[in-house]
């Protein structure tokens, strides 16, 4: 049987993007080559064909997978700046569909804590993709007096990472809602008073 000519890359990218829903949901060390293969449809013994190791395989997905939420985190944001540009990017990252959907969300709050204990090459791919990220928050977020845009960026993502595992970690849903709410108004606070619209939806 002859496979088309881009049948290879179209295989490695199933499994890329199984992986990124698998790792996403179930964490890297809760997730076996098996169980990344049965996702994609494939057999387990196709995968060194395509990724030398699982944790090769991790290196691309957080590269795709961080690239992935800014593109869906800044779509459409693009005439937006300051107060008003970060307002909607805290109402997009914390909000309850992506706490409850954390196969198709982002990668901090679900992987940051393994790759913390990776090896170097992992971290310094999670630290680039992470960079780029920063930037776009850098660029964008609003300065004051007493927070700079930097410090703004870092501590957003920071605050953005832990609001949604704490979220996820408790069995209460109204707490996990309350610290969605809590988190929100801290990304904001000293900025605006939160509308009663973003009170009650998280």
């Amino acid at each position: 049987m002859r496979y088309a000519k881009d049948h290879k890359a179209q295989t490695r990218g199933r499994i890329l993007r199984a992986a990124t829903r698998r790792f996403r949901e179930k964490g890297f060390l809760g997730s076996g080559v098996d169980d990344v293969m049965r996702e994609a449809g494939l057999t387990a013994g196709g995968f060194y064909a395509h990724f030398g190791s699982k944790e090769a395989l991790l290196r691309e997905v957080l590269a795709h997978s961080l690239q992935e939420t800014r593109e869906r985190l800044l779509a459409g944001l693009e005439d937006l700046r300051g107060v008003a540009w970060l307002r909607e990017v805290v109402r997009r990252y914390l909000s309850r569909s992506h706490r409850d959907e954390a196969a198709e969300g982002c990668a901090l709050p679900s992987l940051s804590a393994e790759v913390g204990r990776m090896g170097s090459e992992a971290r310094r791919t999670f630290e680039e993709h992470l960079g780029d990220l920063l930037a776009e928050v850098e660029g964008r977020a609003p300065e004051t007096p007493a927070l700079g845009s930097q410090d703004r960026a870092l501590a957003t993502l920071a605050l953005f990472a832990g609001s949604l595992m704490l979220s996820r970690a408790v069995a209460d849903r109204a707490l996990s809602d309350r610290i969605l709410l809590a988190s929100r108004r801290l990304a904001l606070a000293g900025l605006e008073d939160p509308t009663p619209s973003q009170e009650k939806k998280p």
